[in-house]
């Protein structure tokens, strides 16, 4: 895990007048608003004695309270208060009483905490254009995955993954699971990869978007602050200008879970009655992606690219990529020294993340910092020396219809549902054996449409069960 890096914390309209207590990189946090409403992060832990400061008091002055003997601590970390020795400064009373504190804006709806000692030199947040802007409609979804941030990352750092796991077949194609030429540019702050692909037409809702053999284009950028990935699909087509986007922003909790937390957004069927249908055609490719990545092994957060991995050019060129951002900071010192901070957990201390005043003021600090590798420490393999065999420069080896008769197939029957479904009729359909589900979908999908729902429900399902064992 890395620290000098802008993380999502929350939204900021879930920080209202009491505080909230988050984990991220391993470490406690709590956000609140001081006097002048403005977001603040510090360490959740109490210099003291270690108490849980998120249940704590918040006062009117912008001030946290423990919730153990009332010691009070402001945005800064600065201890403010000590009220059982009100009569004396608070550095008389408890000469080291302060908490790292940390560089907080609040940008695009979100709240943004930089974790470490060097805000200046971490990536910028990037602009988010579409903020603010009404010819745009958004939705939100927030969720923790079981799966730690990197391996969450890569479920959605290729293309050949879309036919295999979401059923999305680039046309025209001899082979439609090849992914098309594209041309990935890496940045200091990230990375842009940009492909074109003759695009299948939509079913059901989504139909009247393009023709068929329209040619579409689609937009992947990485960017570090965030952890962001940023989609765009012209979704009608070259030159239609009807786009649909979409902002990733993943935050590690610790080496195991994370939040993923996604912006879908749409210039095109703007009446609000369509948001729950983008939202779940967006979820559902995102809940595919995310039991993909809670079943990979091992389990863990890697340092970094596995030596002895398997990299080949149309899988991973993009997450060789990826992991050269991730060298970079590890070069700068920013790495999170993990083998080190296994070491040091068996005595009894909390580690905190370092913060800027602690860069500046080093000594005597009650807690200690998590240890860092340190800048230009070769801990990791470098992402120069891992290859891939350039297949494009060889003659093919098979011929090119090998294995078309038995073509690749989405595991995931919902990659084919385009309209909106009822948890529990959702739930059925997955009880189902797995070779009748797609019939099941399509069947129901039909009846819907033919009913003039965008909605599949349970009492639907019953209903076609019920004409089917001949019962109507």
């Amino acid at each position: 895990m890395y620290t000098n890096v802008w993380y999502v914390a929350g939204r900021s309209d879930t920080l209202t007048e009491e505080p909230v207590k988050v984990t991220m990189l391993g470490a406690d946090l709590v956000l609140f608003r001081d006097a002048d409403g403005q977001a603040r992060c510090i360490s959740n832990v109490c210099p003291h004695r270690g108490s849980n400061l998120a249940a704590g008091t918040l006062y009117k002055d912008g001030t946290l309270a423990c919730p153990f003997h009332g010691w009070r601590f402001n945005g800064d970390g600065d201890c403010t208060l000590v009220p059982s020795r009100r009569d004396h400064e608070v550095q008389v009373v408890a000469p080291r009483a302060r908490i790292d504190a940390y560089a907080t804006v609040e940008k695009y709806g979100l709240i943004w905490v930089c974790l470490g000692d060097e805000p200046d030199a971490a990536s910028p947040i990037f602009d988010i254009p579409e903020w603010g802007n009404d010819a745009w409609r958004f939705t939100y979804n927030e969720e923790i995955w079981d799966a730690d941030y990197h391996t969450s990352k890569f479920t959605n750092l290729d293309y050949v993954h879309l036919p295999v796991v979401h059923g999305i077949l680039f046309q025209g194609n001899e082979n439609p699971i090849q992914a098309p030429e594209h041309h990935v540019t890496a940045t200091e702050h990230g990375y842009q990869s940009v492909m074109q692909i003759n695009a299948k037409p939509s079913e059901g809702v989504w139909s009247t978007l393009r023709d068929e053999g329209t040619k579409v284009e689609s937009i992947m950028k990485f960017f570090v602050p965030g952890f962001t990935l940023r989609g765009q699909v012209e979704i009608g087509g070259i030159g239609s200008g009807m786009f649909n986007i979409f902002y990733e922003f993943t935050t590690p909790i610790d080496e195991y879970r994370c939040v993923m937390r996604h912006y879908f957004l749409r210039n095109y069927k703007m009446e609000a009655d369509f948001d729950a249908e983008h939202t779940r055609r967006n979820l559902q490719n995102v809940h595919q992606d995310k039991r993909l990545a809670e079943s990979q092994r091992p389990r863990g957060a890697p340092t970094g690219p596995n030596p002895h991995g398997i990299y080949t050019h149309d899988e991973d060129k993009i997450m060789l990529t990826y992991w050269g951002l991730m060298e970079r900071m590890r070069n700068k010192g920013w790495q999170i020294d993990r083998d080190r901070l296994v070491e040091l957990e068996r005595k009894p201390y909390v580690r905190i993340i370092p913060s800027p005043v602690r860069k500046a003021n080093p000594d005597g600090w009650t807690l200690p910092a998590m240890p860092r590798v340190p800048a230009g420490q070769a801990t990791e393999w470098p992402v120069s020396e891992l290859s891939f065999v350039d297949i494009d420069s060889i003659e093919p080896t098979r011929p090119k219809n090998y294995g078309e008769c038995e073509p690749v197939k989405p595991h995931d029957p919902l990659s084919n549902a385009t309209l909106e479904w009822e948890a529990a009729a959702l739930e059925r359909i997955q009880k189902a054996p797995e070779f009748v589900q797609p019939m099941i979908i399509e069947n129901a999908e039909k009846a819907a449409k033919e009913n003039g729902s965008n909605f599949v429900t349970v009492a639907l399902l019953e209903e076609l069960q019920a004409k089917q064992q001949g019962r109507r």
